[in-house]
């Protein structure tokens, strides 16, 4: 990569102090000179210009833009944090965090992947999923945001181990990790709003969750294959990560792809097996790409 430190520029030579030229000399006389009258000529533009009636005009337009943008950004961005309170996927402690490594790790291990609710208003039977810090089985924001950073500090690390590392490798990593992370939360999203899953089951920050936590699975095989040199361990510890978690992502997303209830009965048995193939392809095939390539 480019090393802006590499090839040091010389610097041009200065000449001691009290043997400028006279034509040097004379160039500062000339610019302290001018400078002298300067302020005097800049308050008088800026009055003129603040008493053009042009200049008033654009100003009040610029106003009025900047404030309907704003409303703009508050009514649908604002929105979108307030009805799906960000702070719940924050609610974690060390005992959920410690579960839900070993639930991503070892799914195979859990009996239930059913989401458990909590009433919030006993007057209108108002039901919500219970947090993360209650149900081991709720996606949470947490893992996924020190996984990804773990990710990149770890990529440094082992680029330093192998003497590739470079300051500008920092700012790679993560533009190039938030690309992958980005188009796949695009590629779900869009994929359930083609299936026509409900609004109501495909939140924005479950599904954000959801695909990072592959991030578990790109960290083990990273160590694996940086600290191994057998390709089977190798190709062994890359088939066992995949099947980990596509058997974790099929498992969590069963509620929201296919859903039960009332709900189930509005499927048709053509629709309820594609969304099944569409749950198969994106948790093993899509996510073991993404995982080779970013580890």
């Amino acid at each position: 990569m480019y090393n802006p430190y590499a090839n040091p520029q010389e610097l041009p030579k200065q000449e001691p102090f009290g043997t400028a030229s006279n034509a040097q000399q004379f160039q500062s006389q000339a610019y302290m000179n001018a400078n002298h009258h300067a302020p005097r000529a800049q308050t008088a533009n800026i009055n003129t210009f603040f008493n053009d009636p042009a200049a008033q005009m654009g100003l009040q337009f610029s106003q009025s833009a900047f404030n309907a943008s704003h409303q703009y950004m508050q009514q649908n961005f604002g929105q979108l944090v307030a009805n799906q309170d960000i702070k719940y996927y924050f609610k974690v402690s060390n005992q959920y965090v410690l579960s839900k490594l070993l639930l991503i790790l070892f799914p195979f291990r859990n009996k239930t992947w059913t989401r458990q609710l909590r009433s919030t208003d006993v007057s209108q039977s108002v039901e919500m999923y219970a947090t993360p810090i209650e149900d081991v089985n709720a996606p949470d924001l947490y893992i996924p945001l020190m996984s990804f950073v773990s990710y990149v500090l770890l990529w440094a690390v082992f680029s330093g181990i192998n003497g590739t590392f470079h300051p500008q490798l920092l700012g790679y990593a993560t533009t190039r990790t938030l690309a992958f992370y980005l188009m796949d939360i695009c590629l779900i999203k869009i994929s359930f709003y083609v299936l026509g899953v409900n609004q109501k089951n495909r939140k924005l920050w479950d599904l954000v969750s959801y695909s990072g936590y592959k991030f578990i699975s790109i960290l083990v095989l990273m160590l694996i294959k940086n600290l191994l040199s057998s390709k089977i361990l190798i190709y062994t510890g890359f088939l066992a990560n995949i099947f980990s978690l596509g058997f974790f992502l099929m498992r969590s997303l069963k509620y929201v792809v296919l859903p039960s209830g009332l709900d189930a009965n509005s499927l048709s048995s053509g629709a309820r097996r594609i969304r099944t193939q569409f749950l198969f392809v994106y948790s093993f095939v899509v996510q073991a790409i993404m995982v080779w390539v970013m580890a």
